[in-house]
């Protein structure tokens, strides 16, 4: 499962991306893209600012942080704070603490790119109503299942990086 943490994010980062396309049309030109506590709209993009912000958040940001990882691990996993330092930066551990490093952090990009494409379809949803109203248990669940992967993605975090 470690290694297709790559192949998932690349799937949903191109699924974000095309679904975006496809979808952006359904949206007028100025886009409420956010909304107060009971759903209304209270701040408003142009449709390619929107869609900039979301790629931006859903492909873009991931794509850093792992770009930035991979920078940090160059020479090993001296740079990283980790579960279990001592152990994974031993010159005979470093190697692979580096490679489940940079195997992991997809995971996280994944749940950033399912998330984009979860508030844009709300977003989308929302603008089905005149005026655009955003679905408040939407939004909660959205937010538990983010919230969620976050904490099962730092449970596997420190599973991953424990002493062996």
């Amino acid at each position: 499962m470690l290694p297709h943490g790559r192949t998932m994010f690349i799937a949903l980062a191109i699924g974000l991306i095309a679904v975006v396309m496809a979808t952006l049309r359904r949206l007028p030109p100025v886009v409420a893209s956010h909304f107060d506590a009971a759903g209304v709209p209270n701040g408003w993009s142009s449709r390619p600012a929107y869609a900039l912000l979301l790629v931006g958040i859903g492909v873009v940001l991931p794509l850093g942080i792992a770009v930035l990882i991979g920078a940090l691990t160059r020479r090993g996993p001296a740079r990283l704070n980790i579960p279990a330092r001592e152990y994974w930066t031993r010159p005979e551990h470093g190697r692979e603490a580096v490679r489940r490093v940079r195997a992991y952090v997809w995971w996280l990009g994944c749940i950033m790119a399912a998330a984009a494409l979860l508030i844009h379809a709300l977003v989308v949803a929302a603008h089905a109503h005149q005026p655009p109203r955003l679905s408040t248990s939407g939004v909660l669940l959205v937010l538990g299942a983010v919230l969620l992967g976050v904490a099962g993605w730092a449970a596997g975090w420190y599973r991953l990086l424990r002493r062996p």
